[in-house]
């Protein structure tokens, strides 16, 4: 039964794909879009898109754009699999790599030929890793963004977060609300010299091992004005001055910066905890196949691309031809970057999820 479970999107998956969807044009599609810049991207091409569509086969699509954390999206997936409410997720890239074996996503790779796939960023498709099932969306980092009241020096170190001169004007993302959560415990094993390799072994994982990195984070959440759940709270708190440090996405403060307000960037001495973020991927029980695809590479496109730009979206990744962006070469060049994509992935999995979120529940959030 389990393998027919699978096997049935996966046949549906390779119906639908190829260049040319046979299925008509459906007049409703709905995109869960996530938060943060994916979320303000998707609201700042709805129209066009709406218009290429109107003018390429001819039909008013109503579009709902459904703005919420990929964890909860990937939470609302999985338990109304295969009756999706949605045709088009923003979702964590280890959701996307775990879950295409199990035939839940079009192919988009299919939908390209061989000379458009390769004007995608070939270092961000192998380092992602989703199969041709999703294309690079940005580098996604997680730093330190602080208030110009601390002059620069003043915070150079993720332990910072722990400091009692900075009680309760600090936060930084939980893991059990956000994926972004998962790094700061990359970093806090950073910062304690503790190898995370050694934490998840032959499918179980092992508390003993993670418990310094967790304790660490336990430190900097007992000096927090509060653990925060992605930009929509990050963001008001800096914004308003509570925050004078707050754990946020690289991309997300240089934004903020370019808004007016008066905060900068702190690379930690320890280094970013980065990986690669995917773009959207399209579920294979999708009602309307052609919008969907027509979707996610408009999204992709260089127009979708000038309107990222508008925004401020510094950390997507680029086609080739387009010129990199000063903050991005910046960021290259003075950020140490840690590499997570495999931590994250590991701490994530249905084998080692379970104790790694219960581990942090009591030690970070409980205080045991």
């Amino acid at each position: 039964m389990t393998l027919l479970k699978h096997a049935l999107p996966l046949v549906a998956a390779l119906m639908l794909s190829g260049p040319a969807l046979a299925q008509e044009v459906g007049k409703q599609l709905v995109v869960y879009t996530g938060t943060g810049s994916p979320d303000e991207m998707s609201n700042a091409i709805l129209d066009g898109y709406v218009s290429m569509m109107k003018d390429k086969y001819g039909v008013d699509i109503d579009v709902q754009l459904v703005s919420g954390s990929a964890a909860t999206s990937w939470v609302s997936l999985i338990t109304e699999w295969p009756n999706t409410s949605g045709d088009v997720y923003q979702l964590y890239t280890e959701n996307v790599r775990q879950a295409a074996p199990e035939g839940r996503w079009l192919s988009l790779k299919e939908q390209y030929t061989p000379e458009e796939w390769a004007r995608f960023d070939a270092a961000g498709m192998a380092a992602m890793d989703t199969g041709g099932f999703s294309i690079p969306m940005e580098l996604a980092a997680s730093v330190l963004v602080v208030q110009d009241s601390l002059p620069e020096g003043t915070v150079t170190s993720w332990d910072d977060l722990g400091k009692p001169e900075f009680a309760k004007r600090t936060t930084f993302e939980s893991a059990v609300a956000v994926g972004s959560g998962y790094n700061v415990v990359a970093a806090a094993a950073k910062v304690v010299g503790s190898d995370w390799n050694t934490w998840f072994v032959d499918g179980k994982f092992d508390e003993e091992a993670a418990r310094p990195a967790f304790e660490k984070v336990r430190d900097w959440a007992d000096n927090a004005l509060t653990l925060t759940q992605g930009s929509g709270s990050v963001r008001p708190l800096l914004a308003r001055g509570e925050s004078l440090i707050s754990n946020w996405w690289w991309h997300s403060g240089v934004m903020e910066r370019m808004a007016g307000v008066q905060v900068h960037t702190v690379y930690p001495k320890e280094g970013v905890p980065a990986s690669v973020a995917t773009g959207p991927v399209v579920v294979s029980t999708t009602k309307n196949p052609i919008a969907a695809i027509e979707w996610v590479k408009y999204f992709h496109s260089v127009e979708a691309g000038s309107a990222g730009d508008e925004l401020g979206w510094v950390s997507r990744f680029r086609q080739q031809g387009e010129e990199p962006s000063e903050a991005w070469d910046s960021f290259r060049n003075n950020a140490e970057i840690i590499w997570v994509d495999t931590f994250r992935d590991l701490a994530q999995r249905a084998e080692y999820n379970e104790a790694f979120l219960g581990l942090y529940n009591r030690v970070v959030i409980q205080g045991q």
